[in-house]
């Protein structure tokens, strides 16, 4: 199939290296089935603070075509001052929702006008149209059926699941509704603990046109063989190779709560353990949380790798004692899936989205969210008890096998999409042309056999 995929996020935020990799995976995905794509992006970062051009490496499998986008600064600038009405805590909710709403309106016009120049000037077509995001649900649903194609809307989250009991949510946010209420063939939501099956009952979603999957991972076949020593030539100069190495990765965002760890930090090293935190990543939060581990008397103690390549971050993770997430919104995410891939002993927090894959004294040690002090001990039993980390190791590894690898992922979504076309030429050979609204589908269910890493919310 040729398939034209639209995304709103950019899918190497992080100078290239990274920033969404089941973004990236998608696309893999969909080259590694056979598929033709095309992939519109915007021409700057819409997450960045400030203007900065959206960065892709050479040598994609598929064709990146950029929608200009002139509105971009502007739209920032204006949002920048508005935060100072905020008290540096971002716009206040009514600027906020006129700015998020201004944001979804001006992209679909520039997606739009792209894909109309793809099809009409430059003559391609396309089989089905791919929407990433809800910010580029509207224009993924406008082409296709300009194009009279099936579209799909994969969302990658949400945080409506505990605002579903208000009234007039979907008016109140307008935009991450959007993902669900714009029309769709098909809805793929990612199952990473923010319940968006949930959110698409609530919003009276059909669920027989509607996906509910969990992430893929893979581990990599074989690591570079590098010892400690090897790494610390290459990193920051107070990585120190005798220590017990604990490990985060995320973006550092103020949801992920980075800060959390950094106090639960001192706590580990008031207790006597010779510990570093390694912290991969990059984002707004980097020079307050720097200032934080000043002010906690631990900045000799977190490494700062900033932003690396996928590749390293396994290759860290082989070498680190512990992982440590204690995330706000959901801790169901990639790095989680790979740390427990690598058999690290897990440190987090208590919460709902992770109860079948972190279990406490068994593969993880857990806190209450807001007892640092007890992160902190619970950091400390996971560097210094040889047994307990040994026994946490073995229980990984097994809970490893029952993960989705992303190539048995993208399987079932190349079926499903296949499905969907065939259905879509099979409606358009029996009547007239036009937007047909049936889909064979199965609920929020997977395709034929139940596979691992699938946790069905039906019932």
């Amino acid at each position: 199939m040729r398939i034209l995929h639209i995304s709103a996020l950019p899918v190497w935020s992080m100078d290239g290296k990274g920033g969404m990799p089941s973004l990236h995976e998608t696309l893999k995905g969909h080259a590694r089935a056979g598929h033709e794509l095309c992939l519109v992006l915007p021409q700057y970062n819409l997450q960045a603070p400030k203007p900065e051009h959206t960065c892709v490496p050479p040598g994609q499998p598929w064709e990146v075509v950029f929608a200009p986008c002139r509105w971009v600064p502007a739209l920032l600038e204006v949002r920048r001052l508005a935060s100072r009405l905020g008290g540096g805590h971002g716009p206040p909710y009514p600027l906020r929702w006129l700015l998020n709403l201004a944001m979804m309106l001006l992209l679909t016009g520039s997606l739009l006008a792209v894909a109309l120049r793809l099809r009409y000037r430059l003559r391609k077509r396309f089989d089905l149209v791919y929407a990433h995001n809800q910010y580029a649900a509207m224009a993924g649903w406008l082409i296709a059926c300009i194009l009279r194609v099936p579209n799909v809307t994969r969302l990658y989250g949400t945080f409506l699941a505990d605002l579903m009991r208000r009234p007039l949510v979907w008016l109140r946010y307008p935009v991450s509704a959007a993902g669900y209420l714009v029309p769709h063939d098909l809805l793929i939501c990612a199952n990473d603990g923010t319940r968006g099956d949930e959110v698409a009952r609530r919003l009276g979603i059909d669920l027989a046109r509607f996906r509910f999957w969990q992430n893929g991972v893979d581990r990599p076949v074989s690591l570079p063989g590098d010892s400690r020593h090897a790494v610390a030539d290459k990193a920051p100069a107070n990585l120190r190779c005798n220590s017990r190495w604990i490990i985060s990765c995320s973006r550092l965002a103020n949801w992920k709560r980075v800060d959390r760890i950094i106090r639960a930090l001192r706590i580990c090293r008031c207790k006597g353990c010779d510990a570093q935190l390694l912290i991969v990543g990059d984002g707004p939060e980097a020079d307050r949380l720097k200032s934080l581990a000043a002010e906690q008397g631990v900045a000799r103690d977190v490494v700062w790798f900033g932003t690396v390549a996928h590749r390293e971050v396994w290759r860290l993770m082989g070498l680190s004692d512990v992982f440590v997430i204690a995330n706000d919104v959901t801790n169901r995410c990639n790095p989680l899936y790979e740390a427990i891939c690598m058999g690290l002993p897990v440190v987090s927090v208590f919460d709902p989205s992770t109860q079948d894959l972190l279990k406490d004294g068994e593969n993880a040690l857990l806190a209450d969210r807001e007892d640092e002090t007890r992160l902190g001990e619970q950091m400390y039993r996971a560097c210094t008890d040889a047994e307990l980390a040994a026994g946490m190791r073995e229980a990984q590894r097994q809970r490893a096998d029952t993960f989705w690898t992303w190539e048995a992922r993208m399987e079932v979504e190349a079926a499903e999409l296949a499905r969907l076309v065939r259905h879509r030429h099979t409606a358009a050979g029996s009547k007239s042309p036009g937007r047909d609204t049936r889909q064979p589908a199965r609920g929020v269910q997977e395709p034929g056999v139940r596979r691992p890493g699938y946790r069905n919310h039906a019932s």
